[in-house]
């Protein structure tokens, strides 16, 4: 044990972690670095009323298996799948019951080293599925709230109250008297007649409930620092201190200032379209800022990752806005430079589900091209540049890997985001890039630059962000959400 490790295991471990760290506009503090599909079942005892039936309950998503103290988690794609058998369809239900669709809530238990927080999953929607043999079978699917846990330690996640609130489409009575203009034939086919909303209490029928998932928040370990235990604080921030679990999302964070004057740099003029003709150039050169937020993904894991977290510290780009513009009959343009000086990403993750893995990953990026053309009452927004990416400092188990100062791309790879929105106000932009080979990875003559090649180089990375609203010299700009995926 001690802090020896095996180097070349070490290297491959490190190399495929960097799968999890941030690639594309801006740095990532929210990674994942492997997700896993889980699926379990519980018998839940649901009510009607007085009327009771058990009921089997399915539960599927996908959940991280391990993150950092502060990143925000949450499971991707997940559902609600209650079984309702013809007998339960006939004790819960209105009679006659074809159809059913709704929405549904769960209470979620979050736990971790004796902390525990109730989280709420609201909102889950099930379209209208028929009457089968095996009765009605409603998935209720959507997104959940984000989990938040501030210290190292194995986090909990247990299925607790689940309320179904669903429509109810009945065939209609052999009395019933059709609808004007509806057609009165013998053999006509009458469309589900629908009842009123219905409520379906459900409790689990062996508290507390099934388990969800399960995942390790760690925290790699620096030299000197296990041995020693931090004095108790009794300063303002030990009162004040965030909660040990938080559930849904964190506040956004607050970004920097714009300073006064605009930033050095040139268009590119091979992203620049040609004027209409007739157009006249001109020039308006200003100072503002802008942050922008989202996800990508790694096409060869096909999991996304968080892009500038907007709760930890977003990067702001400071634009020389109007640098270029262009006017014509129903027709305005505003080129911009942009400029990209963000801070170190540092990713924290667990290579092998199991090996605490961390890295920081530096952006040297040439100057953003930013294009904004109004055509009557369309707009799009189209952003382009270059950039390398390089990791370094990466630690397996607390320890280091030296990687060398420079393992990075082997040549700066394009990014081409776009979308229809005015620039001034904020959308959402799309693109895909592709991840050059690496080189110059490893050191004492030990190339690791084939590992982080297989791991991470490749075409078809997508890339979402939404693009917050522009600010002047001396205000700091908002921070956006995150975007839908």
């Amino acid at each position: 044990m001690g802090g020896a490790f095996d180097r070349r295991g070490a290297a491959i471990a490190a190399a495929l972690g960097v799968i999890a760290l941030l690639l594309g506009l801006v740095p990532a503090s929210g990674t994942i670095a492997r997700d896993r599909e889980t699926g379990v079942q519980a018998i839940y005892d649901c009510a009607a009323g007085s009327v009771h039936r058990a009921v089997t309950v399915g539960f599927t998503g996908v959940h991280p298996t391990g993150g950092r103290p502060g990143q925000p988690l949450r499971a991707e794609r997940f559902a609600v799948r209650p079984e309702l058998t013809p007998d339960a369809v006939a004790a819960l239900l209105p009679p006659g019951a074809t159809e059913v669709s709704g929405t549904a809530r769960l209470a979620v238990d979050v736990a971790q080293n004796g902390a525990s927080a109730r989280a709420d999953w609201a909102g889950l929607v099930a379209p209208a599925v028929g009457a089968g043999a095996d009765g009605l079978l409603p998935v209720f699917a959507g997104e959940v709230p984000v989990i938040t846990v501030g210290s190292p330690g194995e986090v909990t996640l247990t299925a607790g109250e689940l309320t179904l609130m669903v429509q109810v489409g009945a065939a209609p009575s052999s009395g019933s008297t059709p609808a004007p203009g509806a057609s009165e034939s013998p053999g006509a086919t009458q469309p589900p007649s629908p009842t009123a909303p219905l409520e379906l209490h459900c409790l689990p029928a062996a508290p507390p409930g099934p388990r969800l998932a399960a995942w390790t928040v760690t925290e790699p370990s620096t030299p000197g620092t296990a041995a020693a235990s931090p004095a108790p604080s009794t300063s303002a921030d030990a009162r004040t201190h965030k909660p040990a679990i938080q559930v849904g999302p964190a506040p956004l964070a607050t970004a920097p200032v714009c300073p006064a004057d605009p930033p050095a740099g040139e268009l590119d003029p091979s992203r620049l379209p040609k004027p209409p003709p007739g157009a006249v150039e001109g020039h308006l050169g200003a100072s503002l800022c802008v942050v922008a937020v989202g996800y990508a993904t790694v096409h060869k894991l096909g999991s996304a990752m968080v892009v500038n977290d907007p709760h930890d510290s977003p990067g702001p780009m400071h634009l020389n806005l109007g640098k270029r513009t262009v006017g014509a009959p129903d027709y305005d343009e505003s080129d911009s430079v942009g400029l990209l000086r963000f801070p170190d990403a540092r990713s924290t993750f667990l290579a092998f589900g199991f090996q605490p893995t961390s890295a920081r990953v530096s952006f040297e990026p040439e100057p953003v091209t930013v294009v904004n053309i109004r055509r009557g009452e369309t707009f799009t927004t189209t952003i382009a540049y270059r950039q390398y990416l390089r990791v370094h400092d990466v630690r397996v188990n607390g320890v280091p890997l030296d990687v060398g100062r420079r393992c990075r791309t082997a040549r700066p790879f394009d990014t081409v985001l776009s979308g229809s929105y005015n620039f001034l106000t904020g959308g959402i932009l799309d693109g895909q890039i592709a991840i050059p080979p690496f080189a110059g990875c490893g050191s004492r003559g030990e190339d690791l630059s084939p590992l982080f090649t297989a791991a991470l180089s490749g075409p078809g990375n997508a890339v979402r962000i939404r693009q917050g609203q522009l600010a002047g010299a001396g205000s700091a700009p908002p921070v956006p959400e995150l975007p839908r995926r």
